[in-house]
């Protein structure tokens, strides 16, 4: 007779200490690689602002001044995005040569407008190296028009958007920003000084840089819960809607409501300003799409002149924020 091993498992007691143990561990682990996942994310998205670097380079190099913010036959500087005409291509798409995307832009018929005929299409074609990785909802978005009753193209997604200044850019758009009630800022130089890199039909070379090209952001970072923006182009007669105005933001929502009620024209799909009272990743809810917001913690990243990459926190000196927006307003840049 053979006398049989007593064979023990686990009591309920020692399988629940070890989950608990287990569970400890895993909420220790948890947040360090989402924190690495993170930290992955933001250098792809300082990697995507480089490359446009490198493409505003090489596209200055070849034509002696930085693309135009956007194309069109409104050609008065004093007169508002809302006369637009088009064709309302915009600085991206004339770096896509430079950008090994040679094969979209021998597709884009730059007299026609974009999201029109033939270059719908192409509109609404997402680009890598225009996303931030750490956005979530990138997808193309409808167009609506002034009446907010009709979608009139759809356009792809990107976030990242130039600066024309540090006025608002409905009345910074032209290039020649003068005081008016829709400013939304402290005193700050107007006229060409208070202009950024980028404007509707801007030819800047950097000489004409004053502030120098390593004081001066050229290009940053908007997230999709902020207000839509694309690579594409200004819209002629589109409006952009605020998407944070509403509480909650609710991205991608067709009108009415809050988002459109604040809505600006087709210029703030791919041009934002910078001011002491719109900073990065601030103003919550906010009314205005034209600014710069990431899903960064702490700030946004923004490509400058030189081609240099910088973080800047959402704690930067407003008047400072404010000056590196500017080519020639001639401030005095502090830290940040």
């Amino acid at each position: 007779m053979h006398n049989k091993k007593s064979r023990r498992g686990f009591t309920l007691i020692e399988l629940l200490v070890v989950i608990t143990i287990i569970a400890v561990l895993v909420s220790l682990l948890l947040p360090a690689v989402q924190q690495a996942r993170e930290a992955a994310r933001r250098t792809q998205c300082r990697n995507n602002l480089k490359q446009l670097g490198l493409a505003l380079h090489n596209y200055h190099t070849a034509q002696q001044v930085f693309p135009p913010g956007y194309v069109d036959r409104n050609g008065d500087p004093n007169r508002t995005p809302d006369q637009d005409q088009g064709s309302g291509w915009a600085w991206t798409s004339f770096l896509l040569p430079h950008l090994d995307q040679g094969n979209v832009y021998n597709q884009i018929n730059f007299n026609v407008t974009i999201g029109v005929g033939a270059n719908s299409q192409i509109a609404q074609q997402s680009l890598p190296m225009c996303l931030c990785p750490s956005d979530i909802d990138q997808q193309p978005f409808a167009v609506y028009d002034s009446t907010f009753s009709n979608p009139v193209t759809t356009l792809a997604y990107s976030n990242y958007v130039a600066c024309s200044g540090w006025v608002e850019c409905f009345a910074g758009a032209g290039g020649n920003p003068q005081p008016d009630g829709d400013a939304d800022g402290p005193t700050g130089v107007y006229g060409p000084a208070g202009v950024g890199m980028f404007y509707r039909n801007s030819k800047t070379s950097a000489a004409r840089v004053r502030d120098g090209l390593s004081n001066t952001i050229a290009v940053g970072e908007r997230i999709s819960l902020q207000a839509p923006s694309t690579w594409t182009g200004a819209y002629p007669g589109g409006r952009c809607p605020a998407w944070r105005a509403a509480l909650p933001p609710v991205p991608f929502a067709p009108p009415p409501g809050l988002a459109y009620d604040n809505a600006d024209w087709g210029e703030a799909f791919v041009l934002s300003h910078c001011n002491a009272n719109h900073l990065p990743n601030s103003d919550y809810p906010i009314y205005d799409p034209d600014t710069y917001h990431s899903r960064h913690s702490g700030g946004a990243n923004f490509l400058f002149g030189d081609g240099s990459v910088r973080f800047i926190s959402s704690y930067v000196n407003g008047a400072t924020y404010q000056a590196l927006s500017t080519v020639g307003g001639a401030e005095v840049v502090g830290e940040y």
